[in-house]
């Protein structure tokens, strides 16, 4: 498969756009030698210089050559770290991403589809709680600029094919566009973007609180909504016949 720069990807369903070459290794969990790790060292530090710049300047405000002098770093040294200033924001996202697929995909066979959903949520509420200061800093700084935004998104399509693509792997013939594979990714990451924003928006003090309220309210939802027919309908008429008799006790009494 090849994306729009022609890149050619062995994963299906993931299209790698110039300067993301290493993103494959990132979703397969590729392990990682001595000079990847020096490099994540650099690209941490990069990312670090890069934040500090835009919650001070702004996202638009900022450009590639304040972040490489920031960050002690040529702007010829930036680019073999990442493509465009966009892709700063977007490997965080890439990396979240990595950590669900991970989750997903070393989950004991004998789970349950909703043992293997909270198990991916846990990983997500732990990824994000090691550098925590960080993704409270991402997601003001893509909350606050429409750019910055789209460019924190932009790799989200992607995410969520490789969640697709995790939970398809645990089936024996199923695909990434099935319709329960779709539905099992959509949810996980439903549940993953309401405990970070309950979290960010200060509804919970912490992550983990956060995600065990947010799998509380989809159990109220399921809960309600999967109620057999015939006993909503059941419901539904004792209420109806209380009605009548309530109003049929008011007339006697006049």
């Amino acid at each position: 498969m090849r994306g729009t720069s022609g890149v050619r990807s062995n994963q299906p369903g993931i299209d790698l756009m110039h300067g993301d070459d290493d993103w494959r290794g990132i979703f397969n969990g590729a392990k990682k030698d001595l000079k990847s790790r020096k490099q994540e060292l650099v690209r941490n530090a990069i990312l670090d210089a890069a934040i500090a710049l835009f919650e001070k300047k702004g996202f638009d405000q900022t450009d590639v050559a304040e972040v490489a002098e920031a960050a002690g770093i040529s702007k010829r040294s930036f680019f073999r770290y990442f493509a465009t200033k966009d892709d700063l924001l977007a490997r965080s996202v890439i990396e979240y991403g990595a950590v669900l697929v991970a989750a997903i995909r070393s989950a004991p066979r004998e789970s349950t589809d909703l043992e293997v959903i909270h198990r991916t949520l846990l990983a997500g509420v732990h990824y994000n709680e090691r550098p925590e200061a960080r993704a409270r800093q991402l997601i003001a700084i893509s909350t606050s600029h429409p750019t910055a935004r789209q460019a924190y998104l932009s790799r989200k399509h992607l995410v969520e094919d490789a969640v697709a693509e995790a939970f398809a792997s645990r089936a024996r013939s199923a695909g990434r566009d099935d319709l329960r594979v779709r539905l099992l990714a959509g949810i996980t990451l439903a549940l993953m973007n309401a405990t970070i924003g309950a979290w960010f928006l200060g509804e919970e003090k912490t992550l983990e609180a956060a995600a065990k309220h947010a799998e509380a309210e989809l159990q109220k939802i399921a809960a309600v909504n999967t109620a057999p027919l015939h006993s909503k309908k059941k419901a539904m008429q004792g209420a109806a016949e209380r009605g009548i008799a309530a109003r049929s006790s008011d007339q006697s009494r006049e």
